[in-house]
């Protein structure tokens, strides 16, 4: 089967010079909470989406209406930009939607990429810690100008590493900011993450509705990511039942 991954725009934007926040799900599923509760709680205008057949059909409804798993966000005074994705992509998929993701950064030129995501930290030291990592000694910048203890050495994984490697050596400043993750939805890092964004930033973002709604919403999107990993062993199940067997 042939996969695609292809960015749509439903309003012909130039995001030339803009800085690009992804929130990929990933370790506590801090990018998706944190991208999420920007665009909710700013002014971006939805601009885009990823069309793709990786994507499971589980549609999230909104408002009455369906929306598309991954959907892309503007703010056009301040010059930002919002990816964000409400599926966890397949491990299988994972390079291809980096490259990508990639492709389409370098191709609608943004000047730099802020990835959200988390980390579980063996430190005991404080979780308000936000570590970061960059892609290559000239992102490294972006890492003391947001004020984040680096990680020198380790190991990261998943989509938002992918990117930070395609874009070594690039063009773009690339930089993730990792909340210490706690839990298998954290939002509590999730939050803590954004307080080190908008401190950089100065996006204006009030926090505490976020951990006030911490429980509540946490208890939805794992019911949702549930429902999704249902319906994906559900399929592979059919699938191995519809199979001949030769003997």
């Amino acid at each position: 089967m042939h996969w695609e991954f292809d960015f749509v725009e439903v309003e012909k934007t130039s995001l030339k010079g803009y800085t690009l926040i992804e929130g990929f799900p990933g370790m506590g599923l801090v990018g998706t909470i944190a991208a999420k509760y920007i665009v909710e709680k700013m002014d971006f205008e939805y601009v885009g989406y990823i069309d793709s057949n990786i994507f499971l059909p589980i549609i999230r409804i909104h408002n009455g209406t369906p929306i598309r798993p991954a959907r892309i966000y503007a703010d056009k005074k301040r010059k930002v930009a919002v990816l964000i994705s409400e599926q966890v992509i397949g491990k299988q998929f994972t390079s291809m939607v980096a490259k990508k993701t990639v492709e389409w950064i370098k191709q609608k030129g943004f000047a730099r990429v802020i990835s959200l995501s988390g980390v579980h930290s063996a430190d005991a030291g404080p979780k308000e810690i936000i570590y970061g990592i960059a892609a290559d000694e000239k992102s490294k910048k972006l890492l003391k100008s947001h004020g984040l203890t680096e990680i020198k050495d380790g190991i990261t994984t998943g989509i938002t590493a992918l990117i930070l490697l395609e874009l070594r050596g690039q063009n773009v400043e690339a930089i993730s900011l990792l909340g210490n993750v706690q839990l298998s939805a954290d939002y509590k890092a999730a939050a803590e993450v954004l307080k080190k964004l908008d401190s950089s930033m100065n996006f204006g973002l009030d926090i505490e509705p976020l951990l006030k709604e911490a429980k509540e919403t946490e208890k939805a999107l794992i019911q949702q990511l549930q429902s999704v990993k249902e319906t994906k062993d559900n399929s592979e199940k059919f699938e191995v039942a519809q199979t001949p067997v030769i003997t």
